[in-house]
């Protein structure tokens, strides 16, 4: 926070308004540590850029620069209004003005519209403050307005009800009813960053409720998925265990995740998730096979109580790589040229290592392998 405010004197030394603003009050109020400051200024970018030092335009085109100062990184964006929103999506144009309550006007809860000064002092137009105290999510002005101007903000509201362990506003969640089928319109990739962060939260469970009763669910890929009972469902801080509770509970495969265009990683990470979640009894080799995320996330969904993390880490070796041997001791020990019985026979070396049933020493290895080899012959 102290770059933030340094920024903010720097600006009013100049001549200009400035105010911390957005998650970063809400969260001061909360009594958390904000993790991201961002700043709203009477200065256009250009005099922003000419301010300071070190800056990166991340976002010049609708006012916002970052600011590199004291080893941090702050957003800084003039005051601004915005045009009509006519894909649903992002404004069709950005006024910059001088009047920091035309800014707030924007924005799209009450919680998110508080701006704070250099002094800790609150500006509260719009009664966050009141929605704080109330556990309230409340949109600015009139909801419809603000979710026809960014269809994205009813899944907002729904990801800030359990983020912050909050209620919806009657109101509000009416207005996501009534416009509940414009999420559609929102590029797969955004509704997902919502979605992960639904699911990795402590009151996921909170969110998803909203997310069925306000019918958003019914126009979201796979909507269906989510129409499940949620109650016994661990948040573990990794969305991946919420997207694999949910195909889990619907039996249903990765592919049935397709429309939210998953990382390799992920839907690599969710089908071996899967596999090892019908495993009954996890034995070294399952601990070995397994990446720990993996694991955890088995884990998680099935109800263990073993930490994978402390079983895998006690495994002989790690990795194939870890072995006393290789291919190469194996072919001088029996005279014979590669081929699949070499991979063959490095898994059956491999598995008795994990398993505890042969030590990892070249010596125990090559006594191992001549007596299974010339038995095999």
């Amino acid at each position: 926070m102290n770059t933030a405010i340094d920024i903010i004197l720097k600006l009013k030394a100049s001549g200009f308004d400035a105010y911390l603003v957005g998650g970063a009050v809400r969260d001061f109020l909360l009594g958390k540590n904000p993790k991201d400051f961002d700043v709203a200024t009477s200065a256009e970018p250009d005099q922003v850029k000419g301010l300071f030092d070190r800056t990166v335009d991340t976002g010049i085109q609708h006012g916002t620069v970052l600011v590199l100062m004291n080893g941090a990184g702050v957003e800084v964006t003039t005051f601004r209004t915005e045009g009509n929103y006519t894909d649903n999506r992002r404004p069709d144009s950005v006024e910059f003005v001088k009047s920091l309550e035309e800014d707030l006007k924007r924005r799209d809860f009450t919680i998110n519209a508080m701006a704070m000064t250099e002094e800790l002092k609150i500006v509260d137009l719009f009664g966050g403050r009141k929605d704080l105290e109330g556990k309230l999510i409340r949109a600015v002005g009139e909801p419809d307005e603000r979710f026809r101007e960014d269809a994205l903000r009813m899944l907002r509201a729904v990801r800030f009800s359990g983020q912050l362990d909050f209620a919806i506003d009657d109101q509000t969640l009416a207005a996501i009813r009534n416009n509940a089928a414009m999420i559609g319109s929102i590029a797969a990739e955004r509704i997902k960053i919502e979605l992960d962060k639904i699911l990795a939260n402590q009151h996921a469970a909170r969110s998803i409720d909203y997310l069925n009763n306000s019918g958003l669910s019914a126009h979201l890929p796979s909507g269906g998925l989510f129409q499940i009972d949620w109650k016994s469902y661990k948040p573990t801080g990794d969305p991946l265990s919420g997207w694999l509770y949910a195909l889990w509970r619907n039996k249903k495969e990765v592919q049935a995740l397709a429309g939210y265009k998953l990382s390799n990683e992920e839907k690599g990470s969710l089908t071996k998730a899967l596999e090892a979640a019908t495993v009954e009894n996890w034995d070294p080799w399952t601990y070995y096979r397994f990446t720990l995320r993996q694991l955890e996330l088995a884990a998680a969904l099935t109800d263990r109580q073993e930490d994978p993390a402390v079983q895998k880490s006690g495994l002989p070796i790690q990795a194939k790589a870890d072995l006393a041997v290789n291919g190469r001791d194996l072919m001088d020990w029996s005279g014979r040229k590669a081929g699949p019985w070499l991979k063959e026979m490095l898994g059956m070396i491999e598995r008795q290592v994990v398993l505890n049933e042969l030590d990892n020493e070249k010596d125990k290895i090559k006594e191992w392998f001549i007596s299974e080899y010339n038995r095999n012959e």
